[in-house]
């Protein structure tokens, strides 16, 4: 069985865009591969990505995509074994090394994805898209409804934050990196981890600015994308005690496990998946979760 995080985030339109519409999208992506099946493919220089469509999806079904992080020609694994040989994996010129993703939208701006080592973020649809497609879409991270609370107690008062992050995206707010991040991340190395805060043993008084906590809660918005671990720390006046709050054990999301696919084992069987997907789905919608859930642009007041 393979264990993977189902995660839930809102989609909707881009200002200033032509609306989204997963339905045209999909269609319209169906026809273009079927046409040209290359065109499934997007080559940033950086990363290489794939889209398929599984299903358009109706007014009451969701579309299903399958997204692909591929590897290209001088990104390729090798092979070595216990001898000390190493030779390269056979490939023809139209195969890629992939790792998976399963995204479902359903019509009502609710959109979910399986997660799990080096599956693909939906930064990556969202560019895919937007290249391909000309198609503009955003992604909003879904929360437990007791978290914008958590955070407003603290607000103010932020004594630090530990955060692990991926290269950044290409299409990121500068300001976030600018403030937050060390200058020379993305350029030369693929990953960083850093803690800002006063320190444990600073004054009890001293907070960090403002500044920094708003892109604090800015990295907070697009945490599935490229955030890896992300833990905040701040005074809650209430109580007066210092509380901590782990971002991603605060998302919308649930543990499944899955059955490996007829034809690759590192890979869940992608039936059950879209299944245990829309399950989710009608489940927290039955019992109130999604409705109530907080999106991630609400932590810096925004609608």
């Amino acid at each position: 069985m393979l264990k993977r995080r189902l995660i839930f985030h809102r989609w909707g339109s881009v200002a200033g865009k032509i609306d989204f519409n997963p339905q045209d999208v999909a269609s319209n992506l169906r026809n273009a591969i079927g046409a040209d099946g290359d065109f499934a493919i997007y080559d940033d220089g950086d990363a290489v990505t794939a889209v398929e469509v599984v299903s358009v999806g109706s007014a009451s079904a969701p579309t299903d995509l399958r997204l692909f992080a591929l590897r290209g020609a001088n990104d390729r694994p090798f092979k070595w074994d216990s001898a000390g040989s190493v030779s390269p994996i056979s490939l023809g010129d139209h195969e890629y090394p992939a790792d998976v993703s399963h995204v479902s939208l359903w019509p009502d701006g609710v959109c979910a994805h399986d997660y799990g080592k080096s599956v693909p973020r939906l930064s990556r649809l969202s560019l895919f898209l937007r290249r391909k497609m000309n198609a503009h879409v955003k992604f909003d991270a879904l929360y437990r409804e007791d978290m914008l609370e958590k955070l407003k107690n603290m607000a103010g008062q932020v004594r630090s934050v530990e955060v692990a992050m991926t290269q950044r995206p290409p299409d990121s707010e500068d300001g976030v990196f600018g403030i937050l991040a060390p200058e020379n991340f993305g350029r030369r190395a693929p990953s960083v981890r850093f803690t800002l805060g006063m320190g444990r043993y600073g004054p009890r008084d001293r907070y960090l600015d403002g500044e920094t906590e708003e892109q604090v809660f800015a990295l907070a918005e697009q945490a599935d994308d490229f955030v890896t671990n992300m833990i905040i720390r701040g005074r809650n006046p209430a109580t007066d005690r210092v509380e901590t709050v782990n971002l991603l054990h605060e998302r919308l999301q649930i543990e499944a496990n899955f059955r490996q696919s007829g034809t690759v084992s590192s890979m869940p069987d992608p039936s059950e998946v879209f299944l245990a997907l829309d399950n989710a789905y009608k489940e927290f919608q039955r019992d109130g979760r999604i409705a109530s859930a907080v999106q991630g642009q609400k932590m810096r007041g925004k609608g």
